[in-house]
């Protein structure tokens, strides 16, 4: 047997249910999850096999939550269990048909099912398919990497990863650990941050002492004891009790009020600077990730989580933080002034404490789950907006205005059942809570009452000890709003660190090569990319071109050729193979480097919103204008932009908005002409132009690409006849290589036949 397939470790509850039946789990190769019997019924299936035998276990794979222990494990209930000796099997392929596929062994021409699953998995099972022929010699041409099954789902929970590649599930991530990484971005602004807290602790105290002022002493000290109307100091000594009392009570509001003057000035300065660094934080990790990141988000959730996840954030720490620390530092500071005045009344209403905070952690508990569902449909709407906006013309093209508008429609009713959900909880379940508190001070005051009657407490005591029963239930009110801040707040975290933790396809050599000077010889040998496991858009490529040469590429659509360029401009890395520019492996050069010295004109241009001048200097912003121009007239731009109503300072929309596909694409070979790179990459950069139009690029191209590499893409075969060499690429392979005399002598060659196919229609054409 070979030792070329890795071992793939069996997740635990499964090797316990493959122990059971006599097979030792750490003796596993690899295993794969299916979800399909061979009578096509649904059922959670593992296949599995080790040195000597392939195993299926069928059953039903489920997810219980442990209340003793407070946690979710996964678990898997048996129905069925197989067995076959390695030595009955042949080699493994998959059949993939529309909606399903199947398993199957190929023995000695003799073909035998073992496992039908949904078309889903179907990458999954090829990868473990070629697992098995490599690890027992079935697979001659050793083809393409192993590669690995993509797990999309949580074994703990279940809940669907947000990122498959990362395997982070949001419901099984430590909160400890995203409240510290949140925490952690305070760090410099410590100062700020304990003077803040200090400021509120000084607030806290005064806010302690004035109930004191505004009853008990009133009531005990200056109504009590006050002397009679007959008395000769009457009206003085009154005045002066009195005023005294209320000067103090004042001197405590007028503190209070400069205290949270200064700490909100603190707050004002600190938060803002520290959702800053979070923004900054999250579109710079957003720059350095590869493009295949963002084929897998939508520009709605990513918007959302620049802007919305931060300013969660932000409301969080402005408006929750000051008041947790003065809840946290009242309650208490309350608690233990009103145990001194009277303990056994303090007893009595404690019992109600418990039962209030309970209630508000099952409530925070069962809203966290809505405002995870308000976020996503949010999320969700906003995604359809982007993609509605962008795509208007397409919309306005096909006539699905009122398409869009039902699907926004729908979207848009999944927000607002959402939001009402959330409204109707919270106004059902905390009026409820606040129920208890108004009764357990009903309760204070009956039995305070009694004790006042009985002459074992003050009138103003008993108020005093009413008016801080207000503010004991006050801050458990707060904490209500605050868990559910915090659990926003955490979830935006999570969010936020997701993608600044998110690792690049396409990372920078620990100790890059640097090259200052770059003749441009390509050599790529043995590639094989694939954007899904087990579908290979090129494969065992191999293509070689000088320095100062141009090589054109050409094939059928669906080819491979623009994923061929993307290897080459290091937009993407191959899973297997090497592509060395001038002898150094890509993936060993500096990016920045790279990345100056390559110049892409794509059939996908983007303009950004601004100048034309500003897109045309995008590679150069040091560029002055007459370069600019000068670039314009190289790519047939300067005649339409001058024609434009502030020339070169005419802004443009998102994608070049307001110009034809023509003139976006003179402009953006003006921006690559500015660049002057030493390697030029033309993606079928003349294909929305005009033969006269195209005619004139193709004779300032021809400039520019003297002394320099040039690979270019091409349908009109006519555009690629002076190239110093041709690729043929089919099904990701480089079929035929050669100059176009070459290459169109070869009578049953593809590209003659393309050749022959274009020129036959060209004279229909002019027929």
């Amino acid at each position: 047997m070979s030792n070329r397939s890795a071992k793939k470790k069996l997740p635990a509850h499964i090797a316990a249910r493959l122990a059971e039946r006599g097979v030792d789990p750490e003796g596993i190769l690899r295993h794969v999850h299916g979800d399909m019997d061979l009578q096509h019924g649904f059922v959670d299936q593992i296949l599995a096999y080790d040195a000597e035998k392939l195993y299926i276990l069928s059953g039903t794979e489920k997810v219980v939550h442990l209340k003793k222990e407070n946690r979710l494990e996964a678990v898997f209930d048996p129905t069925g269990f197989s067995e076959i000796p390695v030595s009955e099997l042949g080699k493994l392929s998959v059949d993939q048909m529309i909606s399903q596929g199947r398993l199957i062994s190929e023995k000695d021409g003799v073909f035998r099912e073992l496992a039908d699953f949904s078309i889903g998995r179907t990458a999954n099972f090829e990868i473990f398919a070629r697992n098995f022929n490599r690890s027992f010699g079935e697979d001659e041409e050793d083809s393409g990497p192993i590669g690995e099954e993509q797990e999309l789902f949580c074994p703990k929970c279940g809940t669907r990863y947000p990122d498959p590649a990362r395997k982070l599930c949001p419901k099984c991530m430590s909160r400890t650990n995203l409240a510290g990484r949140l925490m952690s971005l305070f760090k410099k602004y410590t100062f700020n941050v304990i003077m803040i807290v200090f400021l509120i602790l000084l607030q806290s105290a005064f806010s302690i002492l004035s109930p004191y002022f505004s009853t008990a002493l009133i009531y005990d000290k200056v109504l009590a004891d006050a002397p009679g109307p007959d008395t000769v100091y009457y009206g003085v000594q009154l005045f002066h009790e009195a005023g005294l009392v209320i000067l103090g009570l004042i001197a405590i509001r007028v503190v209070g009020v400069l205290l949270n003057i200064v700490r909100s000035n603190y707050m004002a300065s600190t938060v803002p600077k520290v959702i800053y660094d979070m923004k900054m934080l999250i579109f710079t990790a957003m720059q350095r990730l590869s493009v295949g990141f963002y084929t897998s988000k939508q520009t709605g959730s990513l918007m959302t989580r620049v802007n919305d996840d931060a300013n969660n954030v932000y409301n969080f720490f402005f408006g929750g933080v000051p008041y947790l620390v003065s809840s946290v530092l009242t309650f208490g500071g309350v608690l233990t002034v009103m145990m001194l005045i009277n303990w056994k009344l303090c007893l009595i209403v404690a019992v109600s404490i418990p039962v209030i905070l309970g209630s508000y952690v099952g409530i925070m508990r069962f809203l966290r789950r809505l405002y995870r569902a308000n976020w996503v449909y949010n999320s969700r709407m906003n995604s359809l907006l982007s993609d509605a906006l962008y795509g208007q013309r397409i919309i306005k093209a096909f006539t699905q205005e009122d398409s869009e508008s039902a699907r926004f429609e729908s979207y848009s009713r999944r927000v607002q059942t959402a939001h009402t959900r959330l409204a109707l909880t919270q106004n059902t379940a905390y009026p409820l809570v606040g129920l208890v508190m108004r009764i357990a001070q009903c309760v204070l005051l009956a039995f305070g009452t009694v004790l006042v009657l009985r002459r074992e407490m003050s009138v103003g005591i008993l108020l005093t000890l009413s008016a801080y029963l207000n503010m004991l239930f006050e801050p458990l009110g707060l904490f209500s709003s605050i868990s559910n801040w915090w659990s926003s707040c955490l979830d935006s975290a999570q969010r936020i660190f997701e993608i600044a933790d998110a690792k690049t396809d396409l990372p920078e050599a620990e100790h890059p090569v640097h090259l200052e000077t770059i003749r441009g010889d390509f050599k790529a040998e043995g590639l094989l990319f694939e954007y899904e496991p087990g579908h290979p858009i090129v494969r065992d490529l191999n293509l070689e071109v000088k320095g100062g040469q141009m090589l054109g590429i050409v094939g059928k659509t669906g080819a491979g050729k623009s994923t061929l360029i993307n290897l080459l401009a290091r937009l993407y890395d191959p899973v297997e193979g090497v592509i060395t520019l001038d002898g150094v492996n890509i993936k060993d050069i500096a990016i920045e480097d790279l990345r100056r010295n390559i110049g892409i004109v794509s059939q996908d241009i983007y303009l950004f919103i601004g100048s034309i001048a500003d897109n045309i200097r995008y590679a150069r912003p040091d560029a002055t204008l007459d370069e600019v121009i000068r670039a314009a007239r190289a790519a047939c731009a300067h005649d339409f932009i001058s024609k434009l109503p502030d020339g070169y300072e005419t802004r443009v929309g998102a994608g070049g908005q307001g110009l034809s596909g023509g003139e976006r694409q003179r402009i953006s070979i003006a921006r690559a002409i500015i660049q002057n790179p030493s390697i030029l990459i033309l993606d079928e950069a003349t294909a929305a132009m005009d033969t006269e139009t195209e005619r004139r690029i193709q004779e300032s191209l021809a400039a520019l690409q003297k002394g320099r590499t040039t690979i270019a893409i091409a349908h009109r075969l006519s555009t690629l006849r002076d190239a110093d060499v041709l690729a043929v690429i089919d099904k990701g392979r480089v079929v035929e290589y050669g100059t176009h005399s070459e290459l169109i002598a070869l009578e049953n060659g593809t590209y003659r036949k393309l050749y022959d196919l274009q020129m036959e229609a060209l004279k229909m054409i002019a027929g």
